[in-house]
């Protein structure tokens, strides 16, 4: 019996020595043990980037007629979604009765032209698919993808703007990719991701694309052991046919089938946008030069989440609940990691039957899936064949690990970093070059806003510009529109040193105007025609010009106040009828126009003048004021600096062009930050979220009051859900300081001052004062805060005849010092010689020393942080001398809840003497006003009446229009109503009392 027993065991081993030698044989001689095999389908579109399959038999017969379309990643084969019979996605959805399409981008590497595939390319084709398959069904079609795929879906249904999606559908899809790192604080990830960008951009330059093999290859080395021990599985099951064929196409998928090639140009533009710039969070990521942001998105999505998931962890995936524009957003979570979400039993039982109850539940045929948002599974119990499945998590994570874990590995290594890192990073890759090419910046220095732009088109010539009304545009598009309005205004007779008057909208044609005369080396004088429209002819007049350009829009006034011939520049295209004395520069052949011998392109130095900006006397009269090279690069350089702008950051100017904060700060601080330039012709809190996720927008240039438009808009769940990092500028309000941070919690603020006409820049980085301009900017002149006597106007001498500087918290008037030998101290002054005279006090501090009166009065308290007062001419003087500053006093007026705006105004009744003009908010009682004037503030400081009006006038720079205020004096307006003080309550006066 036992005899019998070990002969056949014997017989045992033989025939699996036998049927496993077969076996080895057969898969060496054809490379695998049976056919391969599919799901059918037929192709019934093909183009160079992908093909669009269609499943099932010829008699197929879905029981929903809203049709799927699948979408698959880079790097990973479309047979993710069909791998083997028992875990077909496709096979599971077809016998649920959907009706499966799929884009198919095919092997990159087999394909001509397939290496040079874009993200774009793949974005659009997606798109395309979309379209021809609601075309054949007849219904809007519901997008699904994986991983990267998902993230294609959500870019296209952006794209679209969710036209003809029923749904979105994802598996494991990060937004917000830099939560992909473990344990690491999100700001460090940031600043470590732009010196990855550093470090990678070279090389990723030199690579057409990232082959198939090489994260199979890389899987295989990652995971030593787990490879050993399924080569070790694979012989022990050799002997056994029906064993292996069931894993055959498992085996192989993994094996190095199932990968194919990552094309170079997506690859750059994937690592550029998505991991570095995180812009499927933040918005503003580009496609076919569209504009787009996941709030684009309005259809409804459902998102899995996979718990395992190391490549798309939860945190990376979650955000896009905050950012889409729909309310219909649904969470699925799964106790998988990334490869388990699509492929596996788990997969089978619980994806792909929610994906089919989820299509019919939006379809209104069917009920609401049962795991939409159930919560944390609690099973912890891993699928044996899911868990061989999950060690693709590792294959697909050495892609995505190479480009992020030289931040990662930095942070293990120095985890007690704080956030302080960043800025001090910040300070020594961005803030100091700067600050040194601030330095270099003597008379002869070839220096320009058009030189700047032209550097930025050699040096990055397919990156982002500037953004408008949806689109984008590059910097070569940009530098090649400026050469050809350069040739236009050449053609037009305008030569180096004339002045050009520029008559239009804010917008990229404004820019463009000034640009392309600072590169044949005329001056652009700018006008802004809402605020200038009613005093055209004296400007006019006072500039002196010889040419003007205007837009279409305004072309019509003026050809009404200038008697010369107008250019019309802008408005898309050539104009059907042009009037007498225009010239529609849009119909000028730029190749056709033959340059002068004496062109030169961007022949500026820093002391010529580049352009003529309009400011306002003491009186309000308009004067000219210069603006050399030197000049707006100091402004440009300086913001970009104080703002530490990067290629990452997207400006946004909603600034008036004419303004010195539009085309000095905003734009010249986006040129040579390298940033893209978001346009807006105002600031309309309606549009301004919207715009914000459109382009990416990371930092807001304010100036004045402007940001009350934004604050006195409803509150809403974006203002703590979007990109911005920075609103920068000059003249907030503490009110508004501190309204912005509760509104945009996690935002910080720079507020700067810069002089008009001298070199001082002051900035208050840390936003931890509210209400302080900071510290001098490192490197900038010297300057000082010295005694004044508000009195007499005049500045205070010592016995010898110097200057005198001010104690800690004495109020003084700010100088800053002009040095030949120190380019930021240059003084570039206005057109009229009597007021530069005004501005230079000579024999300051030294015998033949030279300064600049700012002409604003300042305190510095005891941590050496200064403080704006007032102007020197809005000063009041009370009776005893005691001056009066305005800044303090209206800061105190809105303070009150109550109080939505205020500006401190001359008495007319006396000189020494003021009253108060408020606009009211919610429940005003002058009461309160009065009892809060009365405790914050000493008799002197009081204000003797106060007006209530419906609204303030206020100027170009968002501040209140003193002087038109203070007209108004005690006189009745309409609806107005005034209060006397003086008894420390508030009394309404009778008409005849005032």
């Amino acid at each position: 019996m036992s005899s019998l027993s070990d002969r056949n065991e014997l017989e045992k081993r033989i025939k699996r020595i036998r049927d496993g030698a077969q076996n080895a044989l057969e898969m060496m001689r054809l490379g695998r043990l049976t056919e391969p095999t599919s799901t059918p389908f037929s192709v019934v579109h093909q183009t160079p980037v992908y093909s669009l399959r269609h499943y099932g038999e010829d008699d197929r017969s879905p029981t929903l007629s809203a049709p799927l379309l699948l979408v698959p990643p880079l790097m990973v084969a479309s047979e993710i979604y069909d791998m083997a019979p028992d875990v077909s996605a496709v096979g599971a959805l077809l016998r649920s009765g959907i009706d499966v399409w799929l884009v198919d981008f095919g092997a990159p590497e087999k394909q001509e032209g397939g290496l040079e595939r874009t993200l774009d390319d793949h974005v659009l084709a997606v798109s395309d698919a979309v379209t021809r398959v609601r075309d054949a069904t007849g219904h809007d079609v519901h997008l699904a993808g994986y991983s990267q795929g998902g993230m294609f879906c959500y870019q296209a249904a952006a794209y679209r703007r969710s036209d003809g999606i029923a749904s979105l559908i994802t598996f494991g899809s990060p937004v917000h990719i830099h939560r992909n790192l473990p344990g690491v604080h999100e700001g460090m990830v940031a600043e470590l991701a732009r010196t990855l960008k550093a470090a990678v951009e070279g090389p990723l330059q030199r690579v057409r694309g990232i082959p198939g093999f090489f994260t199979s290859t890389g899987f295989k080395l990652l995971s030593v052991r787990k490879e050993a021990q399924q080569l070790v599985d694979f012989v022990m099951k050799l002997h056994d046919r029906e064993a292996l064929e069931q894993r055959e196409r498992r085996r192989r998928f993994l094996a190095g089938e199932g990968f194919v090639a990552w094309p170079g140009p997506a690859l750059r533009q994937f690592v550029r946008e998505f991991v570095i710039q995180n812009r499927m969070l933040a918005g503003g990521f580009v496609i076919d030069g569209q504009t787009l942001s996941l709030a684009d998105i309005h259809c409804p999505v459902l998102y899995f989440v996979g718990l395992n998931d190391t490549i798309a962890r939860p945190s990376a995936v979650r955000p896009v609940r905050g950012i889409v524009d729909t309310d219909r957003v649904h969470e699925v979570t799964l106790r998988a990691g990334h490869f388990g979400l699509v492929v596996g039993s788990r997969a089978s039982t619980e994806t792909w039957p929610t994906v089919s109850q989820w299509m019919r539940w939006i379809e209104n045929v069917g009920p609401k899936p049962a795991l939409l948002d159930a919560g944390v599974p609690t099973t912890t119990q891993v699928e044996p064949e899911e868990a061989d499945f999950e060690e693709i998590d590792l294959d697909l994570a050495f892609v995505s690990d190479a480009l992020l874990d030289l931040a990662g590995n930095a942070m293990n290594r120095f985890g007690q970093l704080t956030q302080s890192l960043g800025s001090a990073v910040d300070t020594l890759r961005y803030r100091l070059p700067r600050l040194r090419k601030l330095a270099q910046m003597d008379a002869d220095a070839e220096l320009s806003f058009a030189r700047a732009l032209a550097a930025n088109a050699r040096r990055a010539p397919e990156q982002t510009f500037f953004l408008w009304e949806g689109r984008a545009f590059s910097n070569a598009e940009a530098d090649r529109r400026v050469d050809a309005v350069t040739r236009g205004f050449i053609a037009m007779g305008v030569k180096p040193g004339d002045r050009v008057g520029i008559f239009m909208r804010s917008r990229p044609s404004y820019v463009t105007a000034v640009c392309a005369l600072n590169r044949l080396g005329a001056v652009s004088v700018l006008f802004s025609p809402e605020r200038d429209a009613g005093r055209m002819s004296s400007l006019l007049e006072l500039a002196d010009l010889d040419h003007v350009v205007s837009d279409p829009d305004h072309l019509e006034t003026a050809l009404r106040v200038f008697p010369g011939r107008v250019l019309s520049l802008g408005g898309g295209g050539p104009m059907a009828s042009v009037p007498e004395r225009a010239v529609d520069m849009e119909a000028i052949d730029p190749d056709a126009v033959e340059l002068p011998a004496w062109y030169r392109p961007n022949p500026c130095r820093a002391k010529d003048l580049a352009m003529v900006l309009f400011t306002s006397g003491a009186k309000g009269e308009p004067r000219l004021s210069r603006i050399t090279n030197r000049r707006w690069a100091f402004a440009a350089y300086g913001a970009a600096a104080a703002a530490t702008l990067t290629e990452r950051d997207t400006v946004y100017c909603c600034l008036p062009l004419a303004h010195p904060a539009g085309m000095l700060v905003s734009v010249g601080a986006a040129v040579v930050g390298g940033s893209r330039l978001a346009f807006a012709e105002t600031l309309d809190a309606n549009r301004f979220h919207a715009e914000v996720r459109r382009y990416g927008v990371t930092v807001v240039f304010y100036v004045g009051e402007m940001l009350r438009i934004l604050l006195d808009s409803p509150p809403s769940a974006a203002d703590r859900s979007n990109p911005i990092r920075l609103f920068a500028g000059s003249g907030m309000r503490a009110d508004i300081w501190k309204r912005l941070r509760e509104r945009f919690e996690t935002v910080g603020i720079l507020e700067f001052y810069a002089s008009t006409e001298g070199s001082a820049i002051l900035a208050n980085a840390s936003g931890e004062k509210i209400g302080s301009v900071g510290r001098p900017l490192p490197g900038s002149t010297e300057m000082m805060v010295v005694r004044y006597d508000f009195a007499k106007r005049e500045f205070v001498r010592s016995r010898e005849g110097w200057l005198v500087a001010c104690g800690r918290d004495e109020p003084g008037v700010l100088v800053s010092k002009v040095d030949d030998a120190h380019p930021l101290s240059a003084f570039e002054g206005l057109f009229e010689e009597g007021e530069n005279r005004k501005k230079l006090l000579r024999n300051a501090f030294t015998a033949g020393d030279l300064w600049v009166d700012s002409g604003v009065v300042f305190r510095v308290d005891q941590d050496g942080d200064h403080w704006i007062l007032d102007r020197v001419e809005d000063v009041i003087v009370r009776a005893d001398g005691v001056p009066v500053f305005s800044r303090e006093i209206e800061d105190r007026v809105l303070a009150q809840s109550c109080v939505e705006k205020a500006c401190l105004v001359r008495d007319p009744e006396d000189p020494h003497a003021f009253g108060m003009a408020v606009v009211p908010a919610g429940h005003f009682r002058p009461e309160d006003v009065a009892e809060a004037l009365s405790r914050d503030l000493p008799d002197f400081a009081r204000p003797t009446f106060l007006r209530v009006t419906a609204d303030l006038p206020f100027t170009a720079g968002f501040r209140p229009a003193r002087e038109k205020i203070a007209s108004w004096g005690r006189e009745p307006r309409p609806g107005d109503v005034i209060f006397d003080f003086t008894g420390g309550g508030a009394v309404p006066l009778a008409a005849e009392a005032r």
